[in-house]
């Protein structure tokens, strides 16, 4: 441990050195407070317009300097701005004409696919139904062929005949009526179902011979084609 007397010269040399660096510090802070630093000047805003704010400028000053004539009084328009709402309406009117005219079109079109339609489903309907009665007249007509025409079941005969003859007029109120064919007419493929084909001494080729079953048509439409005999 060093001497009391040392450590004191020691304390006593450092003392001089702590006391001029506080001496520096005070005078610096009374400097400061004198003359304070000057304040940063304020910015003064910005003079020019960024391209966006050009741009919107513009546009308002274009839209407050230009006037349609839409948005003129009537009593203000020239003769150059009346012509053109003339031609701007003429232009609107004859579109919106076309639009009518294509959808009363349309419509009509419509109109007629639909009636069509609903005919040919009621067709339809009709010769499925109307078909079932064929059978019926068909053995109407053998037992015609069949019962006596005179004496006691000439009564028969005729009731049965009266049977057939109200169901026949029920279909021709329909529109059916009986696809007529003879021996000696010539075969038509559209109406004649032919069952035989046989060689004849009176007919010549594709002529019928014989009529073998009646044939019926709703309209011009074949319900049943005549079964007959062909001539070859």
């Amino acid at each position: 441990m060093p001497p009391v007397n040392e450590q004191q010269s020691e304390d006593t040399k450092l003392q001089p050195d702590w006391e001029a660096r506080s001496d520096s510090v005070m005078e610096q802070k009374e400097s400061v407070l004198q003359h304070p630093p000057e304040a940063e000047g304020e910015q003064a805003p910005p003079t020019s317009t960024t391209p966006e704010d050009g741009g919107a400028d513009g546009r308002e000053a274009a839209a407050d300097g230009e006037q349609t004539a839409a948005e003129i009084p009537p009593e203000e328009l020239t003769v150059e701005q009346w012509l053109e709402k003339l031609a701007a309406a003429e232009e609107l009117a004859a579109e919106r004409l076309e639009g009518q005219q294509r959808s009363l079109a349309d419509f009509q079109n419509y109109k007629r696919r639909t009636t069509r339609d609903m005919q040919l489903i009621r067709q339809n309907a009709a010769a499925t139904l109307l078909a079932r009665f064929f059978p019926i007249l068909d053995d109407l007509a053998l037992a015609l062929d069949s019962l006596p025409t005179t004496g006691d079941g000439a009564a028969w005969s005729e009731g049965v005949n009266m049977v057939r003859r109200k169901l026949m007029s029920v279909l021709e109120g329909e529109d059916v009526a009986v696809i007529e064919a003879e021996p000696g007419q010539e075969f038509d493929p559209h109406f004649h179902e032919a069952i035989v084909q046989e060689e004849h001494d009176e007919y010549d080729s594709d002529l019928i011979i014989a009529v073998v079953r009646p044939g019926y048509r709703l309209g011009e439409r074949v319900l049943r084609p005549t079964q007959v005999r062909v001539a070859k």
